[in-house]
């Protein structure tokens, strides 16, 4: 793996790390627009590329699912060289974001602001009228491993709230809820899908871990289980 490392001292790195929201330009705050706006390469994902279209000067570079390596090395090396760089990242980089993958691939000792963005997160606690500050947070977007599943049934035989952004190819709502009920937990718990958050074909639903079982969601979604009825301040 090649490993790109920014120096201290009199250098000083141009790349930034921009969360982009959830995926409405109602969200995108304007710090994240200066900096697009002043960019001489902006790196990101199409979908956030196009968020973008009207403020990108400089040059673009496409993120797939079979470049994000070379992308964000690329972009890290062209910092190194003092070109202004700009790396979207959708939601908030910090969670199941592209902060992890940077720091990966391009050395940790780069030296890279990071201007965060709403998160779906957020933006669901919102939609749901919950406060989430002692909820367990989990991601299975990069993987689907069984300490993460036994972190999930744990916290919510406790009677905790769990919100988590499933992986929409192996563990969706349906899957969780399967998995869920298959590790004792009663069919009647609380569960709510927020799919396509901010966006026009938002939906945000509210249900049991049974009646999940017989529904089709979108794969853009985030999910909150609630093991026992809680009363929010």
């Amino acid at each position: 793996m090649e490993e790109i490392k920014i120096q201290g001292g009199n250098t000083v790195s141009e790349l930034k790390l921009v969360g982009i929201g959830p995926g409405s330009p109602d969200y995108v705050t304007d710090i994240a627009k200066r900096a697009v706006q002043s960019a001489e390469i902006v790196i990101g994902a199409q979908r956030a590329l196009d968020l973008f279209k009207d403020y990108i000067n400089g040059e673009m570079l496409c993120l797939t699912a079979k470049n994000v390596k070379e992308g964000l090395v690329y972009g890290a090396k062209s910092a190194q060289k003092g070109k202004n760089v700009v790396i979207l990242s959708t939601g908030d980089p910090g969670f199941s974001g592209l902060l992890g993958s940077l720091l990966n691939f391009a050395g940790k000792q780069i030296d890279v602001e990071v201007i965060p963005g709403v998160s779906s997160l957020q933006l669901c606690a919102a939609r749901l009228r919950m406060r989430w500050d002692t909820a367990l947070l989990l991601s299975f977007h990069a993987d689907v491993t069984d300490e993460k599943k036994s972190m999930l049934v744990e916290f919510l035989k406790y009677g905790k709230t769990v919100m988590l952004l499933p992986d929409p190819n192996s563990f969706g709502p349906c899957e969780v809820a399967k998995y869920l009920i298959d590790q004792g937990l009663n069919p009647e718990t609380s569960i709510s899908v927020c799919e396509n958050l901010s966006l026009e074909n938002e939906r945000v639903a509210t249900s049991t871990l049974g009646e999940v079982l017989e529904q089709e969601f979108e794969k853009l979604c985030v999910i909150v289980v609630r093991a026992k009825q809680q009363t929010e301040e």
